[in-house]
């Protein structure tokens, strides 16, 4: 829908300005530019106009979902250049409480993670990226369980938040390894076994998934395309873990991401 609004806005521009102003070469290449920063603008509107419907639907509202991912699809395309492969669709589940587990290796998965999705889902941002103007807001619209580093209270007393998402059928996406550690490794260097405790806690199912290719976005971005890989292992059912502790489960769930990841580089 976002990324429709937004070509029909550029063409729109583009065709009045032409037919009504000029038609010379360089007149349309003037206008060509123009109309996407003005189509730029104009779907951003948009997209804001639609927060008070963010703020007052649940988290599980289809709608939400759908402008959610329709925006990230249409950043994903038109500014990142990302082309994106995706293995195991069939292994999402349609319901039920569900915690996402994957590498972290650029501020571009999460709208990785939107594109293959279909069920509502949300993230478990630090709190420096929660605070962030208009962007905290849909993350909170969303449900998002917000880590507050620097107090333990706070951080007790969202993740019971987080657990009542959950259940109440909300896919949550967790990146175990607490924050982007190494943007030139694509295998996950760290684990945190406190990241398993929210899905422990809420009986859910693991959903283990590897993205290849993100560490190159940075230097290809927007210009050039870069291709991600993303494999979706079988879900792990929480009845085969739940006799376990949280750091047998973070190993567990380690080995299974890091083993379809092949080194790569950066550039």
């Amino acid at each position: 829908m976002i990324s429709i609004l937004y070509v029909i806005l550029w063409g729109l521009y583009v065709y009045l300005f032409t037919t009504m102003v000029s038609a010379t070469w360089y007149f349309v290449i003037l206008w060509i530019i123009t109309g996407a920063v003005v189509s730029f603008i104009v779907t951003v509107l948009f997209i804001l106009a639609n927060f008070p419907i963010m703020k007052w639907t649940k988290f599980t509202n289809r709608y939400k979902y759908y402008l959610t991912r329709s925006t990230s699809e249409w950043l994903i395309f038109f500014f990142m250049r990302l082309k994106i492969h995706v293995e195991g669709l069939e292994n999402i589940p349609k319901d039920g409480p569900l915690c996402i587990y994957a590498n972290h290796k650029s501020y571009a998965d999460p709208f990785i993670v939107f594109h293959f999705m279909n069920r509502p889902t949300t993230f478990t941002p630090k709190m420096s990226v929660y605070k962030a103007p208009l962007i905290g807001l849909w993350l909170k619209y969303l449900g998002a369980f917000p880590i507050d580093r620097s107090s333990d209270r706070n951080t007790a007393r969202a993740m019971v938040d987080a657990i009542k998402v959950i259940k109440d059928g909300m896919a949550m996406t967790i990146y175990p390894e607490g924050g982007i550690k190494d943007r030139d490794d694509v295998k996950m260097v760290a684990m945190r076994a406190g990241a398993y405790r929210v899905a422990m806690k809420a009986e859910a199912n693991l959903l283990p998934v590897s993205i290849q290719g993100t560490t190159r976005i940075k230097h290809r971005a927007p210009w050039r395309v870069t291709k991600i890989k993303v494999v979706i292992h079988p879900l792990i059912p929480y009845q085969s873990i739940k006799e376990k502790t949280t750091a047998e489960v973070a190993d567990q769930v380690f080995h299974i991401i890091n083993d379809r990841l092949s080194d790569e580089k950066a550039a």
